[in-house]
């Protein structure tokens, strides 16, 4: 045929057969072995029209499928790691503008979540070590300005003070004077224990850090202003470790600050009678011998000794916290001058340690120091 359908062309041979030439219906003879040829020519057309229409089918099936699967893979694709490297993106572009704050808000286990949560604490640390780094400016350029400042008024408060004592004593005879130089006298005496406080401040002195025990320590300040607190009918309770290693500190140093956290603990308590407790510990995974890398804001947690000052005094308000360690920030009314936990905060960190608070109103305030170990006492908190 002219047009392209294809035929199916079959061809078999009639071979004669011992029933074909013993019949008598049959002339031929039994030599004959081929009586004849069946010659059959089909049209495929129908058949391939079959094919061809399974052919698209399977075509349009196999292009749905990989299409779906393309769908599938790109979803999972823009959701899993397309989105997620964007928000990673976004963030560094955050943080390059200054944004420390910004995080990643993604979780799970994979690679990807890892990096979030690794990238979140890196902006925390980076953070930490600005504040640190502005705060320790601010202390060092505060620092000079309380220097020169109570260098300058220091000589002229002396002057004041001692002309004014003088008077008071030739002025017996006069109650209303007396009672005038009085009050120039307490309060000359208040400008000097200012100035004598910010030269303290400006003056930290390195300190001179050696092996000490932390018990010894906390032994000594106890038996210095125990005293002071049965006065007050204040009970002061220690509980401390056993066996606690020793800590690389300056001796005297360490206790003008749990001296000053206990007197402070005893205002807050006042005239009422409550309970200071002082206890002493090793951090958690320093008592099971796990360790940290300590990076940029000092040694490891587990390198740590915890001293903590707590007393059932009024508390703190939550809204000044934040300011406790600020210089000349008191609670105390007109009688503190508000270095003392500042320079508190100088001496810990010289010593590579951190001071934290915590506190309730009417409930009490908790200062928890962190001191690091002596090397020779890591090994041994570590075994």
């Amino acid at each position: 045929p002219e047009d392209s359908t294809r035929l199916l062309g079959i061809i078999n041979p009639i071979y004669s057969e011992r029933s074909c030439w013993e019949a008598a219906c049959h002339v031929h003879d039994a030599e004959q072995k081929v009586l004849g040829v069946l010659d059959i020519i089909v049209s495929l057309e129908t058949i391939d029209q079959q094919i061809a229409r399974a052919k698209f089918k399977m075509f349009l099936f196999a292009l749905t499928c990989i299409l779906a699967l393309s769908g599938v893979l790109w979803y999972f694709v823009r959701r899993w790691v397309d989105k997620p490297v964007s928000d990673l993106v976004e963030a560094t572009q955050h943080v390059a503008a200054g944004d420390l704050s910004y995080t990643i808000q993604r979780s799970g286990s994979d690679e990807l979540g890892m990096l979030a949560r690794s990238f979140n604490n890196m902006t925390q640390k980076l953070s930490e070590a600005r504040m640190q780094l502005f705060q320790s400016d601010k202390m060092a350029s505060l620092g000079r300005l309380a220097a020169g400042v109570a260098h300058e008024i220091n000589n002229p408060l002396t002057g004041i003070l001692t002309y004014s004592s003088y008077l008071l004593k030739r002025s017996k005879q006069n109650p209303e004077m007396q009672r005038d130089l009085a009050v120039i006298v307490k309060e000359t005496k208040r400008s000097r224990d200012i100035v004598k406080g910010l030269l303290d401040f400006a003056r930290q002195s390195i300190p001179k850090k050696h092996a000490a025990d932390v018990s010894e320590i906390i032994h000594h300040v106890v038996d210095v202003v125990k005293n002071q607190l049965n006065i007050s009918r204040i009970k002061l309770v220690k509980d401390l470790g056993e066996h606690l290693p020793e800590v690389v500190v300056d001796e005297n140093q360490i206790q003008q600050v749990l001296t000053n956290l206990i007197v402070n603990a005893a205002d807050a308590i006042g005239k009422e009678s409550g309970t200071i407790t002082i206890s002493a510990s090793l951090s958690e995974s320093a008592a099971h011998g796990a360790s940290r890398a300590g990076g940029n804001n000092g040694p490891a947690e587990s390198d740590f000794v915890i001293i903590k000052v707590s007393d059932t005094g009024s508390g703190i308000a939550e809204a000044n916290l934040s300011k406790i360690f600020d210089p000349f920030y008191t609670t105390k009314g007109h009688g503190g001058t508000g270095l003392g936990l500042a320079v508190v905060r100088g001496i810990i960190e010289n010593h590579n340690g951190t001071i934290s608070v915590e506190s309730k109103v009417g409930k009490g305030t908790t200062f928890t120091v962190r001191l690091p170990l002596a090397p020779a006492a890591k090994k041994t908190a570590a075994s």
